[in-house]
């Protein structure tokens, strides 16, 4: 039954955005499926409950308890990441680059100011290591590096790009500034929720993957929740212009993942 909710949550995101182009799927019918999908898992969990052996309240309420974070999780997780696609079919790969890298110094910071200046917890019963003077710090240093960091991609991908979205240099500070509020004041409450369900569950990561640093879902509880803000953002300032800017960024996908390898390996320009 928690397989089928997967496969629920994820053709109701992830697939209803990519077969109708992959397949000529046409829209209106992936939405039937997905709520044909909805409903069986409906009667399917309604009918368990009043067949089990030894159905009750604390049957009951155990079982829905179970079904209710199976299926937050599920759309945290696979609902959210599925704004990735949607953003990289509309407005190209950099916008997925330029807010990781928002969110990786924003991470970065956030320790590097808690280790050094760290005295005021911020939230002891979730995230005993998190500081106030961490998140502040982070903040600032954030703010300061996205407004260069945006201007090197908007170099890097060439004018066409930047007169796709009318980025002069009043645009390029404004935008720089939006994300990089986001990604200091709210993406961090993904890693705080994350956190959460770790104690909930006695576990101090997700995974052992990367040593040290937990699994796949630990380093990316802040960035699955920056993933729908970027798309929205991008789609309420655009408009109709999403078309244009997507065909327009599409033949330098490959300049903007060489920007990213080199921000990397060089460091991150300076205004």
């Amino acid at each position: 039954e928690k397989w089928w909710w997967f496969a629920t949550i994820f053709t109701s995101t992830t697939l209803r955005t990519i077969l109708p182009e992959m397949l000529g799927i046409n829209q209106a019918s992936m939405n039937l499926v997905c709520f044909g999908m909805v409903s069986v898992g409906l009667v399917v969990a309604v009918y368990g409950m009043a067949t089990h052996s030894s159905a009750g309240d604390s049957v009951f309420r155990k079982y829905l308890g179970e079904v209710a974070a199976f299926n937050f999780a599920l759309v945290f997780l696979v609902g959210q990441s599925s704004f990735w696609i949607k953003t990289v079919q509309s407005f190209g790969l950099g916008w997925i680059i330029f807010p990781a890298l928002l969110v990786i110094v924003n991470d970065t910071m956030a320790y590097v100011f808690g280790v050094l200046m760290g005295k005021h917890k911020l939230l002891p019963r979730l995230s005993p290591k998190k500081t106030v003077e961490g998140f502040i710090g982070a903040g600032i240093s954030t703010i300061a590096i996205a407004i260069p960091l945006l201007n090197f991609f908007v170099k890097k991908c060439g004018d066409k790009f930047a007169s796709v979205m009318g980025m002069n240099n009043g645009n390029v500070t404004k935008h720089a500034i939006a994300f990089a509020l986001y990604t200091s004041l709210i993406a961090p409450f993904g890693g705080f929720l994350a956190s959460a369900v770790k104690r909930a569950h006695g576990a101090k990561d997700f995974g052992t993957l990367i040593p040290g640093h937990g699994g796949v879902v630990d380093r990316m509880d802040c960035q699955i929740v920056t993933a729908p803000f970027v798309y929205l953002y991008l789609k309420s300032c655009l408009g109709s212009s999403g078309e244009l800017l997507a065909s327009a960024a599409a033949p330098l996908m490959e300049e903007v993942v060489e920007a990213a390898v080199e921000i990397v390996t060089s460091g991150i320009p300076t205004i």
